[in-house]
Formats: C-alpha cells, sequence, structure tokens
C-alpha cells in the first residue's frame, strides 16, 4: 500500500468509532524497531481504548516511509478535524518524548532496521 493509502486506513480507523460531536482527533505514534508507543486525544481528552490494528498501520508507514541513507521517523502525528482537515508531521531527528524511560540500546537496534548515513545520525542518537 502506498503512503497515502497506509495515512488515510489510519484516518479512517481513528475517525470510525468516535463519539457523535467531535470536534479533533490527534493520534501520536512514537517509535523504534523494538518498542512503540500510541496515544491518542479527541478534543483534548486522552483515549482510553484504540482502534485495533492501528499500531501495525503506523508500524506500516514507517516502513513505507524509510529512506535508505536518511533513515525513517521517530515520531508521527496526524491530526484529523470534524470538518474533513488533516495534517501529519514526521520527526526524523527528535528524541521520541516517551511516557516511560526506555533503554538507550533501543536507538542503534533501530538504526540497524533502518540505516541512516553518518551525516543523518542526531547526536543523541548515536549514544
Amino acid at each position: 500500500m502506498s503512503e497515502i493509502g497506509v495515512i488515510d486506513t489510519i484516518a479512517r480507523g481513528l475517525v470510525a468509532e468516535l463519539p457523535a460531536g467531535w470536534r479533533e482527533v490527534t493520534a501520536v505514534y512514537r517509535a523504534t524497531s523494538s518498542y512503540a508507543e500510541l496515544d491518542a486525544d479527541v478534543d483534548g481528552a486522552q483515549v482510553e481504548v484504540l482502534p485495533e490494528g492501528l499500531e501495525d498501520h503506523f508500524e506500516e508507514l514507517r516502513r513505507e516511509m524509510y529512506r535508505p541513507g536518511k533513515g525513517t521517523w521517530l515520531t508521527a502525528q496526524l491530526t484529523i478535524t470534524s470538518t474533513g482537515h488533516f495534517s501529519t508531521d514526521f520527526d526524523y531527528d527528535g528524541r521520541p518524548n516517551w511516557s516511560i524511560p526506555v533503554d538507550e540500546g533501543i536507538y542503534a537496534a533501530d538504526l540497524s532496521v533502518f540505516p541512516r548515513d553518518d551525516e543523518n545520525v542526531p547526536d543523541w542518537m548515536r549514544r
């Protein structure tokens, strides 16, 4: 599936079971090859139960967006409004804002799966 197709699948999954009257939903997916977190909020309130399969689609998108030498993103944010507007943001270089502390070794493992040229490896990821 294409990148746009995967984003569309994620977006449709996010809005499929939202309560009537919602205005905006945002999903944030932070990932390496060995650990990931997915959070979402609707109109500023955290969603406790997310539709099944969203993480798999974000993983597929991460693989699809890998570029040899550049790597792939570590954090993705997708925002959708009830009027049909949506925006995406993909952060390839920033340290993910994990909800729990992670072992720094996860970044080396991620680089082995999604290699980057030296100039595309952020300093914080080299540790």
